[in-house]
């Protein structure tokens, strides 16, 4: 991302620092992750200290300062879910993958996490691939998830 692209999404949000996370979110969504680069241009740009952009980009998981993968796969391992086999589930995941929880593919297609609650605790265990949630899912479902984003 250049300074020409910071200069226009900064534009497109108002130009002042009250929409910081909106523009984070732009910034996260075209390039994948904030990187120290971009962070320093934003905070020159909207007059707000470095240490605020990371405290905002490592305070919210929907940020990530490394390069995630085109697909983002969270593994729900919240109660409800771990019980009904979540640990199972992501095992095989990272055995598909090839990454351990927390890991991107060296082509990055996938990132693999986990989080503790998708709020569908009902159809656990559960797994979200980018907006889409399958619920019930079982280490012999993993692969007709995955070839559904390959």
């Amino acid at each position: 991302m250049k300074v020409m692209e910071i200069d226009q999404l900064v534009k497109k949000h108002g130009g002042d620092d009250s929409a910081v996370i909106a523009i984070l979110q732009d910034i996260q969504r075209q390039e994948g992750y904030l990187d120290r680069e971009m962070l320093t241009l934003l905070s020159e740009k909207l007059k707000v200290p470095l240490s605020r952009l990371y405290g905002l980009a490592t305070f919210y998981r929907s940020f990530s300062l490394t390069p995630t993968g085109r697909h983002r796969v969270r593994v729900c391992l919240g109660t409800a879910c771990h019980v009904r086999g979540g640990q199972a589930v992501l095992d095989q995941l990272g055995r598909k993958l090839g990454v351990a929880a927390g890991g991107t593919t060296a082509d990055r297609e996938f990132t693999l996490e986990t989080v503790r609650c998708l709020g569908c605790c009902s159809i656990g265990p559960v797994v979200q691939v980018d907006q889409e949630t399958f619920g019930r899912i079982r280490q012999d479902k993993v692969d007709k998830v995955l070839r559904k984003f390959q």
